[in-house]
């Protein structure tokens, strides 16, 4: 029997793939900071004796992270009123995402670990990726500290693999479906409250993958020869790209609610200099005189930006690429490829959803 050890096993991504290594007859530990049932409290950042669960390991899958919108990141959601501000600082994430992998790294080298396995995530391919990113695209700071954080923590990562460790990053695209904050319960909860809005006509190209198609992935790696994939930065996608539009349109559809409204990014700028909304440049955007004229036309359009606009965790960056990955690095290595297409992923969420009670309540609030 494989021992394997999960870290932020409590959250959407970590607890998918601890639930898979179970399935498949693995010895688990799944670690984490907030509790839940089979979970071993472990705060990740900083040593401990949650390091003697490394002793022996088969495997180490690295999920442990913030920022990322998950289910225990969400706030109250009602219509008309502001949501509050996002409990996670910069300073959390950079000592998460950044300082908890080269923690989990030193760990995982002191005690012989003989794979690991890191989330990343496409975010941290910044701005100027080309229209279809492979691995190759290089990853470097935006000024967005999700993203920041991200990209320091995968190159701490890839620098250990470099030394020899037994390292792979799987870079994962926009994964939704059940449990899914950011890209799932976020936007619809908004939808229902009447919120949510696409950004520059949801033209933005998103990457969409199913969670069920990430364990696969996982999985996949995981039992791959490690000299194979060893030392690999891998992205996981599913089996096409999507418009934001076409993509929230989707939960618009399963929650019988019109169709987001498409505001500019511009004026998202500006709204980030009034209230919460993540952008990329606040600073120059509340200089620009023709900003604040979109801004004074959509207030008097009874749009009022500070409880009406909100993309929740989501940043402009993520909701205008132009560009979308691609997965055919990790078919050509281990020959897993996406199978769940948006169709029948948006399906399987739209029954968990609907199970929940998060489809057709009049204002809802936080659910898990």
């Amino acid at each position: 029997m494989a021992r394997s050890v999960v870290t932020g096993a409590a959250g959407f991504l970590g607890g998918a793939v601890a639930h898979e290594l179970r399935r498949r007859g693995d010895e688990v530990v799944a670690l984490d900071v907030r509790r839940g049932p089979g979970i071993t409290l472990a705060d990740v950042t900083a040593s401990g004796d949650w390091e003697k669960a490394l002793d022996g390991a088969d495997l180490l899958i690295h999920a442990a992270a913030v920022g990322m919108g998950g289910v225990g990141e969400l706030t109250p959601v009602r219509a008309g009123r502001p949501t509050p501000p996002s409990r996670v600082t910069a300073a959390q994430m950079r000592r998460v995402l950044l300082g908890g992998t080269a923690t989990v790294l030193d760990a995982a080298q002191r005690a012989g670990v003989r794979r690991v396995i890191h989330l990343s995530c496409v975010s941290a391919l910044g701005d100027d990726a080309p229209p279809l990113a492979d691995e190759s695209a290089p990853i470097g700071l935006t000024g967005e500290p999700r993203a920041d954080a991200i990209a320091a923590a995968e190159q701490t990562a890839s620098a250990a693999a470099a030394h020899g460790a037994p390292v792979t990053v799987l870079r994962i695209a926009d994964a939704y479906g059940p449990r899914a904050g950011r890209w799932t319960l976020w936007p619809v909860l908004l939808m229902r409250a009447g919120r949510f809005v696409l950004v520059d006509g949801g033209r933005g190209q998103l990457s969409p993958v199913h969670v069920d198609d990430v364990v696969a992935a996982v999985t996949a790696v995981a039992s791959a020869p490690t000299e194979v994939v060893a030392g690999q930065v891998l992205h996981v996608t599913g089996p096409g790209s999507s418009t934001g539009a076409e993509f929230f349109g989707r939960y618009a559809a399963l929650a019988e609610v019109r169709p987001p409204r498409s505001v500019p990014a511009r004026l998202c700028e500006v709204v980030d200099a009034v209230d919460r909304l993540p952008s990329r440049r606040p600073a120059s955007a509340a200089r620009r005189p023709g900003v604040l004229r979109g801004l004074g036309a959509a207030l008097a359009s009874h749009v009022d930006p500070r409880i009406r606009v909100d993309l929740g965790p989501l940043t402009i960056q993520d909701l205008t690429r132009a560009s979308a990955v691609s997965g055919r690095r990790i078919t050509e290595l281990v020959g897993w490829q996406a199978r769940v297409d948006l169709d029948e992923g948006m399906r399987r969420t739209g029954a968990w959803l609907r199970d929940r009670g998060l489809l057709g309540v009049a204002e809802p609030a936080r659910r898990g």
